[in-house]
């Protein structure tokens, strides 16, 4: 007989990798606007600041709305945590502009999104034990649909960027520890929370480097902050609570 545990378990497992497969479309479309935004003029640091910004104002508002905030004292109780939480996710972003500014987007996708491959190859040598096979077919799910978003087979590789491709093994290397950060605040902190304040940490951050009197004034014409905006939602705000939520149902 089965055991009747084991099949809300699948579900909470199978509704991880949706999320993640999820994640990384929106990431894929995010890497098109980003890139046109790069291309204008804005720098990684400005970009990255202000998709953070917007992000936390966007996952407050959620946190207003879904009446949540009254668990800011579990986040105050992991503070440290979520600091840490919040300057991965501050670096991993960094990095993957500096990636597109110098590559091409599906280069630097699939570079990025080969860390849940890496892990689960890490932490099979390390256990020494083969991974299940369910993890094995999510991990070619979602690199299979970063390259379908972004038609990665058509991309010379001719000619390559030396520092991009520097960039997107720092994007590759920042990725794994918002990871496995991500995962260990998971235990502790509900996805919404764990990423609306490591976005208000990843903000601060970045408003210290680079305060908003410094900010480039092509930075600030209306269709620039439009398209931040619209960064902020589909590249920050959604996706990464989406895999935040994920690491909460997989070990990935």
């Amino acid at each position: 007989m089965k055991s009747p545990v084991r099949s809300p378990e699948r579900t909470r497992r199978l509704q991880g990798y949706v999320m993640v497969i999820a994640a990384a479309t929106l990431f894929g479309i995010n890497g098109s606007l980003s890139r046109s935004l790069l291309d204008a003029g804005i720098s990684p640091v400005t970009l990255v600041e202000f998709r953070m910004l917007f992000g936390w104002l966007i996952l407050c508002a959620l946190l207003l709305i879904s009446r949540q905030m009254g668990d800011l004292r579990l986040v105050l109780r992991h503070w440290k945590r979520v600091v840490v939480y919040g300057i991965s996710l501050a670096l991993v972003t960094f990095c993957y502009f500096l990636a597109i500014s110098r590559l091409p987007i599906a280069i630097t996708l699939v570079i990025q999104f080969s860390a849940s491959a890496w892990m689960v190859i890490g932490e099979s040598i390390w256990h020494r034990k083969f991974p299940p096979l369910v993890m094995i077919i999510a991990i070619l799910l979602t690199l299979g649909g970063v390259t379908l978003v972004t038609d990665v087979w058509r991309v010379q590789l001719g000619g390559m960027d030396g520092l991009g491709l520097l960039y997107a093994l720092f994007s590759l290397l920042t990725y794994i520890a918002f990871l496995v950060v991500g995962r260990n605040v998971g235990k502790h902190v509900p996805a919404l929370q764990s990423t609306t304040w490591g976005a208000f940490v990843a903000s601060i951050f970045w408003l210290v480097l680079q305060p908003p009197w410094t900010v480039p004034p092509v930075t600030w014409q209306a269709s620039h902050i439009l398209l931040i905006a619209l960064v902020g939602v589909i590249g920050m705000a959604i996706p990464f609570t989406l895999v935040q939520n994920a690491l909460r149902r997989i070990d990935a």
